[in-house]
């Protein structure tokens, strides 16, 4: 057996792929494409990486920093190192986390509607055709919240598992 603990990455692969999936989001992943093709393609892609590796890097390596150094949470890092004055900060991150939940997991519930529909096969894979099926799809609130709330419970399969058991794998 091994001597690591079992909420622990088993290495640095693990956690580089799941610090850049939370990093990249939805938003890099479908809007980036479309972006790219219709505002100039190429041209848009060299400002794209470059802030990724300079803005975004130093952001990533600032949080785990911060985390490190303040050995714990968000609310008692900020806490531990600015004293609790600087603790709201902390808890700005855990609202700003829920409200961005909240948009993701409305969206992951689309990807799952759409990967349903995938499955069992489009009946006209137009523009149009799949502009009305998301229509319809997102007029229904029981299809809708269904789909969220299909989403979540994925998410908190993923990470009741913890690291190892969940995220990693």
């Amino acid at each position: 057996m091994s001597s690591q603990p079992s909420n622990s990455w088993t290495g640095k692969l693990g956690f580089v792929l799941a610090s850049v999936g939370a990093a990249v989001g939805l938003g890099a992943i479908w809007k980036f494409p479309y972006m790219a093709g219709a505002e100039g393609g190429a041209a848009f892609l060299l400002p794209y990486v470059i802030l990724s590796f300079t803005l975004a890097l130093g952001l990533l390596l600032a949080e785990i920093t911060l985390g490190k150094a303040g050995k714990g949470g968000i609310v008692t890092a900020y806490r531990n190192l600015g004293g609790p004055f600087w603790a709201f900060l902390g808890y700005l991150g855990i609202i700003i986390g829920f409200v961005v939940l909240s948009f993701y997991s409305v969206v992951g519930g689309w990807c799952l509607l759409y990967f349903y529909e995938a499955v069992i096969g489009f009946p006209e894979a137009t523009p149009a055709a799949l502009g009305a099926l998301f229509g319809e799809l997102s007029s229904s609130p029981y299809v809708a919240v269904s789909a969220q709330v299909g989403f979540l419970a994925l998410v908190g399969i993923v990470v009741g598992g913890g690291i190892r058991k969940g995220i990693e794998l």
